[in-house]
């Protein structure tokens, strides 16, 4: 059987991809993780791959991760890449190599993984741009159309070849029927016939040795001609081929060995392309697996809610909201714990026994094993990783009868072995380091290994109960304590992990609660000593208050949830008016901009009539005139929405001198000092004037320069002595950019119709919101003007009017503001 595919990086150290101690692995639980993405492949060699995984150099490892993260976005865009159809065909090729025929059921099989191989290039080539590596993998991937294309039409869904494989088969397996139809007649005239009905057993057919054959009684068989092919089980029974039906089974016996031998063409051929085609067919075989185990990590990750990890060698150790993968699989709700550990430092867990120490210790274990070997770590996004060359495992009770070995000798064993390996970038975890042994001693032992591992600048995680080991933090800043949770009201571990703090084993409080007797435990604490019931005491304390911390805490954030959350509400609430009124303004001017239509509408039809010499009706007339007046009225008694504030309000000490401000009613302007009083001095152009500080808001420098910019030339000052325009206020508007949509053409026209032409155009200039309007009326006789402009000062909806300057086309020009 071939050998499982192992997809690794060459590298120029051996040791970085060197296998893990088969030790390490199982007391971390590796095998059933592996198991698991095992599961979550598609593929029987993607299954494989997974089962033989291997731990990367760093480079192919962060590959791997970034490979992976791109598998997650194809299935998070509903893209998974598709494996269909791909199978282990490596026997069927190693056979058409060594020029062997294939079986119908290995053909199709290549057909199948040919096609799948090809569909899945295709479908990540139009994912390029989600999944550049994982197409770049499946580029070399041959589409071998001419192999796969004739393997599929060679063959029915049962795996059996089609009549139209060759131009032959369809004809001979034809003639074959016909045979087969023809012997089966001939064989029911002989029953169903006078000839044998005397010596006939019963009054069926059928076939020995692919030859029909009629059963006859064993004492009449010598009066039947023909070819004896076998007895019953009861001796009763002959089966004879009678003479009448040889021919025809001799003719179906030729007729089935051409068939046959037209089958064995075919197939040598079909594997004759598949020989020609197989090393491409086998390195495409092998990118579909890297990529099957690619998509079983994807998965794997998915369900274990991970993240990809920040890699890199001598790196600090920073979990968030880490999770042991076991206990996600299994569905076990599993407490997520932060840790971070700085280079060179190690971890001293204490705290209850059944707390979480050893769930800590497994769970580091596992995240880096994950991302020594590519893959995603069970852990939020901002984990980081250091790129470990080993990692080394002191779990469980491995003493030996057989090599007379007790726990306390086999644990001292593995210390020895760990002072062989350890270095910088080997991770060790001990679980109940130096127990078994006389505490006193364990105890100084425990120190020693621990600060001996260090100054190989091993990263060492360990649990115990030791209090010398629990002293160590606050002396020597290489150790960090920390502890489990365990609530003794209910004797129940809460698994958090507490970093910076040592824990209490608190044996007597849990002896206590279980029920011990109290005496029993008044004399343990009084054999405890002073010392000791200080310790347990002040470390119990020191729990409580942590408790009391993050209790206050996790107040103060639900309650600045709740804050925020309230403060969003109300800003919702506070648009949902705004747009509320703001519609409702709206629907009330389209109102009144319809009824002034509609007024207007009744005006020009009476209007019309009057110039057609028709009787006028005065009166229809004037209430037509007061409802456009009404009707403009009511548009003008609403206030255009105001324009929203620039600006931001002033922050204490900012309001000096040159601070650039917007003044209410005045515009822009320059501060001349600091308040006094309330007022400040501001510039404002030329003019100075106080205003009130509750006026001024700051205009950023940006806005500043934005406005300036945005602002129109100023006007060019009036000649002294020129008289004022007679139609143009005192500071009137600056040019006019005149548009399309915003001139009307009146050259040409009659006054009367200029009229109705100018009243449409401003109903439909209101309707778009238009602020001026320009009537391009020529300069003529002026009689087209001065009517022009008649008109548009009597009318309702004209705020004010000029002639347009020169560049504005001159006195052929009205420009109208209407509001």
């Amino acid at each position: 059987m071939p050998s499982s595919p192992s997809f690794t990086t060459p590298t120029s150290s051996a040791a970085a991809t060197a296998p893990l101690p088969h030790k390490s692995l199982a007391d971390l639980g590796w095998p059933h993780l592996i198991e698991a993405l095992a599961a979550r492949c598609h593929t029987t060699r993607g299954a494989d791959a997974a089962r033989a995984l291997a731990p990367l150099d760093l480079a192919a490892a962060q590959a791997r991760i970034a490979e992976i993260a791109e598998a997650r976005a194809l299935h998070a865009s509903n893209a998974a890449p598709p494996f269909g159809g791909i199978e282990d065909i490596h026997e069927a090729l190693d056979r058409a190599e060594r020029a062997g025929t294939l079986a119908p059921e290995q053909l199709v099989a290549v057909g199948r993984t040919t096609a799948g191989q090809a569909r899945l290039r295709r479908h990540l080539h139009s994912w390029v741009d989600l999944a550049p590596r994982l197409f770049a993998h499946a580029d070399p991937i041959q589409e071998l159309s001419h192999v796969s294309g004739p393997l599929a039409d060679s063959f029915d869904e049962a795996g059996r070849l089609v009549d139209h494989a060759s131009a032959a088969l369809g004809p001979l397996r034809r003639k074959l029927a016909g045979l087969h139809d023809d012997l089966k007649r001939r064989v029911r005239q002989l029953i169903e016939g006078p000839e044998l009905a005397d010596v006939l057993q019963d009054t069926f057919y059928t076939q020995r040795e692919d030859r029909y054959v009629v059963p006859i009684r064993a004492d009449a068989h010598r009066r039947v001609k023909g070819i004896v092919h076998g007895t019953s089980g009861s001796g009763a029974t002959i089966f004879v081929e009678p003479e009448e039906i040889v021919d025809l089974n001799n003719r179906l016996k030729l007729c089935e060995g051409e068939v046959h031998d037209e089958e064995e063409r075919i197939l040598t051929q079909l594997t004759a392309y598949v020989r020609e085609e197989a090393p491409a067919i086998r390195a495409g075989l092998l990118i579909a697996t890297r990529l099957d185990l690619i998509d079983g990590a994807a998965r794997l990750a998915d369900t274990l809610g991970a993240s990809a990890p920040m890699l890199a060698p001598g790196a600090p150790l920073r979990l968030a909201r880490a999770r042991h993968p076991l206990m996600v699989l299994a569905g076990t709700d599993c407490v997520p714990n932060d840790l971070t550990l700085a280079p060179g430092q190690s971890l001293i867990i204490s705290g209850p026994n059944a707390g979480g120490k050893t769930v800590a210790l497994k769970t580091v274990g596992l995240v880096c094993l994950l991302a020594r070997h590519g893959l995603h770590v069970p852990c939020d996004a901002e984990t980081g990783v250091p790129f470990v060359r080993t990692v080394l495992t002191d779990m469980g009770d491995d003493q030996s009868i057989e090599r007379n070995l007790s726990t306390f000798s086999a644990h001292i064993t593995h210390l020895c072995e760990f002072f062989a390996e350890a270095d910088a970038d080997t991770l060790i975890l001990i679980d109940e380091i130096a127990a078994g042994t006389d505490p006193e001693q364990g105890a100084a032992l425990a120190q020693a290994v621990l600060e001996g591992l260090a100054t190989r600048g091993a990263r060492v995680l360990c649990t115990t109960h030791y209090e010398r080991l629990k002293t160590m933090a606050p002396r020597d800043d290489r150790f960090v304590n920390a502890s489990v949770g365990f609530d003794l009201a209910t004797l129940t571990p809460t698994f958090e992990l507490h970093v910076g703090l040592p824990g209490s084993s608190g044996a007597l409080s849990v002896a206590r609660r279980l029920g011990l007797d109290g005496a029993v435990c008044a004399r343990a604490e009084e054999l405890l000593g002073s010392a000791g019931r200080d310790i347990e005491a002040l470390l119990a304390s020191v729990e409580a208050e942590r408790k009391r911390l993050e209790e206050a805490t996790a107040e103060v954030k639900r309650t600045q949830v709740a804050a925020s959350a309230a403060r969003h509400e109300a800003e919702a609430q506070a648009r949902l008016a705004l747009e509320r009124a703001r519609a409702a303004k709206k629907g009330a001017h389209d109102e009144a901009v319809h009824a002034l239509r509609a007024a207007r509408a009744e005006l020009d039809a009476a209007q019309k009539d009057l110039r057609r010499s028709k009787a006028p009706d005065a009166a229809a007339i004037a209430a037509a005139e007061a409802r456009v007046d009404r009707a403009a009225r009511e548009i003008m008694s609403r206030p255009p929405d105001p324009p929203a504030p620039r600006g931001r309000p002033p922050r204490d000490g900012e309001l000096v001198a040159g601070l650039a401000v917007v003044v209410a009613r005045l515009g822009d302007g320059i501060l001349l000092g600091p308040p006094e009083r309330g007022k400040l001095a501001v510039r404002v152009g030329t003019m100075r004037s106080t205003v009130d500080v509750a006026d001024v808001r700051v205009l950023d420098e940006r806005a500043r320069k934005d406005a300036e910019r945005a602002a129109p030339p100023p006007r060019p000052p009036r000649s002294p002595g020129a008289p004022p325009d007679p139609l143009t206020p005192e500071g009137a508007e600056s040019t006019y950019a005149r548009t399309v949509d915003g001139t009307l053409d009146l050259r040409g026209e009659r006054v009367d119709a200029a009229f109705d032409r100018i009243d449409k155009f401003i109903d439909d200039s209101l309707l778009a919101s238009r602020e001026v309007i320009c009537l391009l009326h020529g300069h003529g006789t002026g009689a087209l003007r001065s009517a022009v402009r008649e008109h548009c000062n009597a009318h309702p909806m004209v705020a004010k009017l000029r002639p347009g300057t020169p560049p504005e086309g001159g006195d052929g020009v009205t420009l109208v503001w209407l509001g």
